[in-house]
């Protein structure tokens, strides 16, 4: 983002039991939040689909 402020939107989606209770783990783990390892992955795909266009 140009500027130092970070702009969300609220989004709903369909988490896979499984996955969720994994992200869930993972997040305890890592000590971050649910919502900031989301925000990651979904990051990490925009990036490597961006770099295969």
């Amino acid at each position: 983002m140009t500027d130092n402020k970070k702009k969300s939107t609220d989004v709903r989606f369909r988490l896979e039991g499984e996955l969720h209770e994994s992200l869930k783990e993972m997040a305890k783990k890592e000590d971050r939040s649910m919502n900031y390892l989301m925000n990651k992955a979904v990051e990490l795909l925009l990036t490597q689909e961006s770099a295969k266009a």
